[in-house]
């Protein structure tokens, strides 16, 4: 990555009791990950010598920035919020390119049925009595209710360009789409619609789906999870919220039409 956002307040609140070296260090181990996109090697002589580190207070600055902002692993020294932003650019980027090749696709069938147009316009005795008339192209997308083949084989689907309900950024969703395949882990048609129900329960229970996102990509987990010790909404209140949601099934049913999608939660087998 060549670029990267820095949240000055944020920054300046969580290093604001550091010394002006160990600042200084978490700057240059920030901007190596980026650079690098992997974590930070566990070879703390190796790292000093990449960040020029040469002091003994500069070497002291490293050990102590890795153990209070990084959490090791057997891959190396990892940072949450770096790989949270590393799965959001290359989401972004992948996302990007599948707009640009549908977008080429569009125009080459364009181009294809008004030249099928001008063949179909010349004269009778040119044309071939012969021939069967062309299927019409099917349009893109999925239909509601349809079952896309990718889900019964197991392998991934365009979940990236899924609609989304309105609370769901769709980078941060992006972002989860990507690190799964990323870990040749895609998700599947019928995997996308229930992990976007779990996050509607959590967003119901007051957890944002970018926290548990982020958390899940961090934590090299397959499934969604919340962080720990994020407070949740009380019982009563998401039994409401549930209710709120029957209603609304009950009256789309009434009326005599289906929506698109419709949240249903998830059950909280916690309590």
């Amino acid at each position: 990555m060549n670029y990267y956002p820095h949240h000055i307040g944020d920054f300046n609140s969580a290093t604001r009791h550091l010394t002006r070296i160990e600042r200084s260090v978490y700057r240059d181990l920030i901007e190596l990950y980026y650079d690098t996109e992997a974590p930070l090697t566990r070879d703390i002589e190796k790292l000093c010598r990449l960040l020029i580190a040469r002091s003994d207070d500069e070497q002291a600055a490293v050990a102590q920035v890795l153990q209070e902002f990084f959490a090791e692993s057997e891959q190396g020294w990892r940072h949450a919020r770096c790989d949270a932003e590393i799965a959001r650019y290359h989401g972004n980027k992948e996302a990007k390119s599948a707009a640009g090749k549908a977008s080429a696709a569009k125009r080459a069938r364009r181009v294809s049925q008004e030249a099928s147009g001008d063949a179909a316009q010349q004269p009778l005795n040119t044309c071939a009595t012969n021939q069967e008339p062309k299927p019409e192209p099917e349009p893109e997308g999925n239909l509601p209710g349809a079952v896309d083949p990718g889900s019964r084989r197991g392998t991934g689907v365009d979940a990236m360009n899924m609609p989304l309900p309105a609370w769901l950024d769709r980078a941060d969703w992006v972002s989860w789409v990507a690190d799964r395949k990323a870990r040749k882990k895609p998700i599947t048609q019928e995997g996308a619609r229930r992990q976007l129900q779990q996050l509607a329960g959590y967003h119901a229970e007051g957890i944002a789906a970018r926290d548990v996102i982020a958390h899940s990509i961090a934590s090299g987990y397959l499934g969604l999870f919340p962080p720990r010790h994020v407070p949740r909404m009380a019982a009563g209140q998401r039994a409401r919220q549930r209710a709120d949601w029957s209603t609304e099934l009950r009256s789309v049913l009434a009326e005599g039409h289906a929506r698109s999608e419709i949240d249903m939660g998830v059950i909280d087998a916690a309590g």
